[in-house]
């Protein structure tokens, strides 16, 4: 082919959590890796937009038991108790490794301690750029990447794509390729989300892979009207009004998110974040700064004033489903494809419920990790000495190619 032509035991697409982790853990085992973002890795999508909480809790019993059964009611019971103390284990260990080896800057609490149940999306996206790129994967920007490749036995076996920069095509011949694309919220408005175009689970559908969840993906967030910040956790704080002032019976961010729907139909509903004491207040700003910089611009106090919201889709990114995984490496029923974050089905720790954040933060640390580190005993395509060209398949069905035409696909527009 014209273009750019490479070979690496390990090719991981996407460019925000779970694909970093994925990407750092493979080159830390001694993998040949390679990156490709179809934005610039580390400053696109949900998480490097905003700051996210993180299902980060010390390894005690108890609290490791209440954390595992806090919403196993919520997600109607469809969890798996074994995958969820694994996240638990994994992302506490993700988290100190951050502190330490990442040194990233945590925020401490009054005795000093450092609170590591939140990240800044910026900051934390940055950091792990750098990882990425001193653990030596190459790191490619700006290339979407637009189909999957397979051999002849339908095992994935690397990609095709576009490198709109640079310019020219590219195709990556792997020993497996981890999907860390994260999930849909194509358009919604919410924040980062424009970007979460479902690529990952178009590329596994087309070469065979089953999706699990799905039922459990039409999710919204909570958002000011007229913004696009949707960090429903602190909701769980709220009141919530109709027009008249009256109080909006049953509504609320958790199990009664569907009330708010049902009013927003016919009229506007309004907010006040009034059941957060003081020392509540003075931790919210602590731990998500960047919540409040949307009513400090419109000059807003939301714990004593009231503010009228919408609810914003966020489909896959804050809900449950996405691309099934068949083992504890992540991955999925097609050989030689692994799936990490968001573009993997969360049910196994969240069953038909996730709530944003927290838990989905977490998955990705845990899951990119997972999928990232089982993967380099696992040769490259050229390894037999056959050049991969010869032999790798197109997997594409959905003319994504530049140049191809689309049948009966609306326009980009």
């Amino acid at each position: 082919m014209t273009g750019l032509d490479l070979t690496t035991d390990v090719l991981v697409v996407g460019g925000g959590p779970a694909a970093t982790w994925a990407a750092l853990k493979a080159a830390q085992a001694g993998a040949d890796v390679v990156l490709a973002d179809k934005g610039y890795c580390g400053t696109s999508g949900a998480s490097a937009s905003g700051g996210t909480g993180v299902w980060y809790v010390p390894p005690n019993p108890a609290a490791r038991e209440a954390a595992v059964a806090s919403r196993e009611r919520l997600g109607g019971y469809l969890d798996d108790r074994r995958w969820k103390e694994r996240v638990l284990d994994q992302t506490y260990a993700g988290m100190n490794e951050l502190a330490a080896a990442g040194r990233y800057p945590f925020p401490t609490g009054p005795d000093g301690t450092q609170l590591r149940n939140g990240l800044q999306g910026p900051e934390y996206m940055r950091r792990m750029r750098i990882r990425v790129q001193r653990a030596g994967a190459r790191v490619l920007d700006h290339s979407p990447v637009t189909e999957l490749l397979t051999d002849p036995s339908g095992a994935v076996a690397g990609a095709r794509g576009y490198r709109r920069q640079a310019g020219g095509a590219y195709r990556v011949g792997a020993g497996a390729v981890v999907l860390a694309t994260g999930g849909c919220a194509f358009l919604s408005g919410a924040l980062g989300c424009n970007v979460n175009t479902g690529d990952g689970a178009l590329f596994a559908a087309e070469a065979g892979a089953e999706l699990s969840g799905m039922e459990f993906s039409n999710a919204y967030g909570i958002a000011p009207e007229g913004t696009s910040v949707t960090k429903t956790a602190f909701y769980s704080f709220a009141t919530f009004y109709h027009e008249d002032g009256t109080v909006l019976e049953g509504a609320a961010s958790q199990g009664g998110r569907s009330v708010i729907a049902r009013a927003l139909l016919h009229e506007k509903v309004y907010c006040r974040l009034d059941r957060a004491d003081a020392s509540a207040r003075r931790a919210m700003r602590l731990a998500q700064p960047n919540f409040f910089l949307t009513f400090d611009r419109l000059g807003i106090d939301p714990f004593t004033e009231r503010f009228a919201i919408t609810l914003l889709a966020e489909g896959t990114v804050r809900g449950t489903g996405g691309i099934r995984l068949t083992g504890d490496d992540c991955s999925t029923t097609v050989p030689g494809l692994y799936a990490a974050g968001d573009a993997a089905t969360r049910e196994l720790i969240c069953g038909g419920f996730t709530g944003g954040g927290s838990h989905n933060a977490a998955w990705a640390i845990s899951s990119g990790t997972w999928a990232g580190r089982e993967r380099p005993g696992t040769p490259c395509p050229s390894a037999a000495g056959a050049p991969h060209a010869d032999w790798l398949r197109r997997a594409g069905r959905a003319s994504g190619r530049p140049g191809q035409r689309a049948r009966q696909m609306p326009t980009a527009r």
